[in-house]
């Protein structure tokens, strides 16, 4: 089975991905004067507040035009909390992307662990992420698409997150026969650009449509076309 995300608390039914909330909704202010939250509670709070902030701004203006005052805006707070918790805009965007990340493997590890066999945990592995992904456009947008023009720590982080995309190619718990990893990783790489396309495009809620054709490319390599072929007619 592939390994579970290491953060802590990312990996829930309820949790939200990155950008799914507004930074401003009145339930998650904090009332001034004597409010009897510690502060490392505060500090949470503002944290969380700081990056579906940052994921709003990004995709919606990209990180080209992104700014320390526009998320701080977004977010209600000062710069002088955005510097608190990073140092710059990159920093933002890396705790993020990872927030989401796990999130997202969590989730699709646990339905890919609950199926069957392995090309139905494929099959549910990838339903999950691009219903996630079709219902988050803004962390869609911001993790797939302007990924590509933060900084070498955020794109290194984007390399290593596919790697761990080959867990559900190298399951032993299926007897799945040895593949090199440099197919692996191809497989892994047509998958993300073919989301990457729709989300660029502007059709990330179409993204559901793309589960017959991923799950059949996914499992062409390993159970070959004959095997593979009643998940390319499925209906999503």
């Amino acid at each position: 089975m592939p390994r579970q995300p290491t953060t802590p608390g990312t990996s829930g039914p309820d949790t939200p991905l990155p950008g799914s909330r507004s930074a401003l909704d009145p339930g998650r202010a904090i009332k001034p004067g004597r409010h009897g939250l510690s502060p490392e509670t505060v500090a949470g709070i503002q944290r969380e507040r700081l990056i579906d902030a940052f994921v709003e701004v990004v995709s919606e203006r990209g990180f080209a035009r992104a700014t320390i005052s526009r998320v701080t805006e977004a977010a209600g707070v000062t710069k002088k909390t955005f510097y608190t918790h990073f140092p710059d805009l990159d920093a933002c965007f890396l705790a993020a992307y990872k927030r989401g990340t796990d999130i997202l493997l969590g989730r699709m590890t646990e339905v890919y662990a609950a199926a069957p066999s392995w090309p139905e945990g494929i099959q549910a592995a990838l339903r999950t992420m691009l219903a996630m992904l079709a219902r988050e456009p803004r962390f869609a947008r911001a993790s797939l698409v302007e990924v590509n023009a933060a900084g070498p720590q955020v794109r290194h982080a984007r390399i290593h997150n596919l790697t761990r995309f080959r867990d559900f190619f190298t399951d032993p718990a299926f007897g799945l026969p040895p593949v090199p990893v440099a197919v692996v990783d191809a497989t892994v790489g047509g998958i993300y650009s073919a989301i990457h396309v729709q989300i660029e495009t502007g059709e990330a809620e179409r993204l559901p449509s793309l589960l017959p054709s991923l799950t059949y490319f996914a499992l062409l390599p390993l159970i070959g076309r004959e095997a593979a072929a009643p998940f390319l007619d499925a209906a999503p």
